[in-house]
């Protein structure tokens, strides 16, 4: 039986569970590489670091996304470092991102969400500062800068945090929903095996229920082949005729007998529901011929004069 919770696709490379999640993640690597790549060239003209340097120090920061479903948190903490060096945008909200989604505490989360939000803080005030400072003509009141600065910080953590918790307990409510169906799917199929094996108690309890009764149909066959047998010995030498008729009978008798036995034990040995209920419609079937069986025993054995079938004398009553 296949479980609802069972993952039916392929499996990606490493630690990817589907290769379409490898090649995201690959995608958005190479992208933040690119972007880090071109911060770097502007933060070695700040800091006259070589340009070759920066952005080879770029793209290698970049790339750490690559492992931001694996290690959330030190994706995160890279993309924090390089706050102060103005690059990883895409870094810190793919990481924040991640980082909500994943299977964190939230003390974790919040404190590196903070933590990142205090550095574009910093730096968005920092850089404000410094083109107003550039630009004479522009003179805004002073709360602009820190107000400016605020909101850049939050739009650029709390979108991707709030986004990460959502997916993250949309997940989690997925996987208990399937859990859930999992056990279920488990209760109804021993719930189903217990009914298969209550279904073949009650047919062998009907099988042997058929075979008490067919046993009972085969004792009074015989008991009948006995009394005929009597009678037909006592007017064997009498009356031929009617010792022929008592042998044809004793013979019929037989003969239903055996079918009766051999009902019996088809229905002991047969384990089918269907070939159990033809069999139980025979066995009763088998139990109409008894009047018509027993009409003929008085009439055989009454011109006899000293034997009867009803109260035989000698040693074929006792034996019956």
């Amino acid at each position: 039986m296949t479980e609802t919770g069972e993952n039916r696709t392929r499996g990606g490379p490493w630690w990817w569970k589907r290769p379409r999640s490898a090649v995201l993640d690959v995608t958005l690597a190479a992208v933040s590489a690119a972007e880090c790549a071109l911060q770097g060239q502007g933060f070695a003209d700040e800091t006259g670091l070589p340009g070759v340097l920066a952005t080879l120090l770029g793209v290698v920061v970049g790339a750490t996304l690559v492992l931001r479903r694996r290690w959330p948190i030190a994706v995160v903490l890279v993309a924090i470092a390089v706050i102060p060096a103005d690059m990883g945008t895409v870094l810190s909200v793919v990481g924040l991102y991640t980082l909500a989604a994943a299977e964190v505490p939230r003390r974790i989360t919040g404190l590196l969400a903070t933590m990142a939000a205090l550095g574009i803080l910093a730096m968005a005030a920092f850089r404000l500062d410094q083109s107003v400072g550039q630009e004479p003509d522009f003179n805004p009141p002073g709360w602009f800068v820190p107000l400016v600065a605020v909101a850049l910080a939050i739009g650029v953590t709390a979108p991707p945090v709030l986004l990460g918790l959502y997916v993250g307990a949309r997940r989690r409510l997925v996987e208990s929903l399937r859990e859930r169906a999992d056990g279920l799917e488990r209760e109804l199929s021993l719930l189903a095996d217990r009914a298969e094996e209550r279904a073949e108690w009650a047919r062998n309890e009907e099988r042997t229920r058929i075979a008490r009764e067919m046993h009972d149909v085969v004792a009074h066959r015989v008991s009948l082949m006995v009394v005929h047998a009597a009678a037909l010995q006592a007017v064997a030498l009498k009356d031929p005729q009617k010792a022929a008729k008592n042998a044809a009978l004793v013979g019929d008798m037989g003969r239903q007998a055996l079918d009766e036995l051999r009902t019996m034990l088809g229905v002991l040995r047969s384990g089918d529901p269907d070939r159990q209920g033809k069999d139980a419609v025979r066995a009763p079937s088998a139990v109409s011929p008894l009047p018509a069986a027993l009409a003929p025993a008085p009439s055989a054995a009454a011109p006899a004069g000293s034997t009867s079938p009803a109260a035989p004398s000698g040693g074929g009553p006792a034996a019956a």
